[in-house]
């Protein structure tokens, strides 16, 4: 790579105006287009027998990545963790991009309405763009700050950055390849994470609760420190194996959560795992993976992530508010 796009150097050389104006336009491309039924689903029942094939989470160093080894993946397991896929300047870069835009974002209203800032500067269409306008998005930033997120497109500067950072890591060929077209990327599940403790213990969630199940989807969460296990810092507690509906939100939290009781009972016939994550490694999984923050008590750093989800051109979630790439 021959200059890194998302260094602070560089973000502070862009133009701010026209980075706006793009993610923007990126935007309005699908205000008025709705997703297709045409297009056939990749995860469905006849795809793999989940009976087998081992509960686990498959691995792969980056240099051996490919669509293949993805989409067998998804099919058998629901996620692929690939090792090394960024370098240690990158994460350390994006880390200190991250806390940037997080100072931006809680700078007092007053302050931030009035930022033209690379790390905070939400293009004008951004609330009338959501089905129910400002409240929506008023919500969802509520939603996000108090896990410690912010929407990657109220940064435009970083956010084109970031598209860039993934294009010249082939991410955007791999993705063609796995959906079978043009991916386009989710406005609201495209967020930087800094995350607040203690964390919330009633997290389970399969994204398919919220966002459907007629779509083709890949989310890409990028760890930028070193968490899960016993590491410290919180990674991500899973459950490692194949799902192709929506578990029961009886008992949690939320509509579309799972009660903690309801996993550790053994109802998906396998306990759940935490993983241990390395600054740079991915993890990519679909909307029928379940997941959450890990939860314990004992935590003692902040992790740091970015989250990316990814979906066909004609098979998209509306509300998630598509973004052209």
């Amino acid at each position: 790579m021959s200059q890194l796009q998302v260094a602070i150097n560089s973000l502070d050389a862009r133009d701010v105006a026209s980075d706006r104006s793009r993610i923007a336009q990126r935007m309005e491309v699908f205000r008025d287009v709705l997703p297709t039924k045409s297009r056939p689903l990749l995860v469905n029942r006849g795809t793999t027998d989940p009976t087998s094939v081992e509960p686990r989470i498959p691995e792969v160093e980056n240099a051996d990545l490919s669509v293949d080894i993805l989409r067998a993946a998804l099919a058998g397991q629901g996620a692929l963790i690939v090792r090394g896929m960024f370098s240690k300047a990158e994460t350390e870069a994006l880390t200190k991009v991250i806390d940037r835009v997080m100072d931006c974002a809680n700078e007092p209203k007053k302050i931030r309405d009035t930022l033209v800032s690379p790390y905070f500067c939400p293009p004008e269409n951004l609330a009338s763009i959501m089905p129910e306008k400002q409240l929506e998005l008023a919500a969802l930033r509520m939603f996000n700050g108090a896990s410690g997120a912010i929407m990657a497109v109220e940064a435009p500067s970083v956010a084109e950055s970031l598209l860039q950072f993934y294009d010249q890591h082939g991410i955007r060929q791999l993705l063609a390849e796995y959906l079978g077209e043009a991916p386009c990327l989710s406005a609201k599940k495209w967020v930087l994470r800094r995350s607040q403790l203690p964390i919330n213990a009633s997290g389970w969630h399969q994204d398919g609760a919220f966002m459907g199940t007629d779509i083709n989807s890949l989310n890409l969460w990028i760890p930028l420190t070193e968490c899960g296990g016993e590491t410290g810092a919180p990674g991500m507690d899973v459950v490692p194996r194949r799902l192709y509906d929506i578990a029961t939100a009886e008992g949690a939290t939320f509509d579309w959560s799972v009660s903690d009781d309801h996993v550790q009972q053994g109802a998906f016939a396998v306990q759940p795992v935490a993983p241990v994550f390395q600054p740079g490694d991915a993890f990519f999984f679909d909307h029928l993976y379940l997941h959450r923050t890990q939860s314990r008590d004992d935590f003692t750093r902040d992790r740091y992530a970015i989250e990316t989800w990814f979906f066909g051109e004609t098979t998209f979630p509306k509300d998630q508010i598509p973004v052209k790439w």
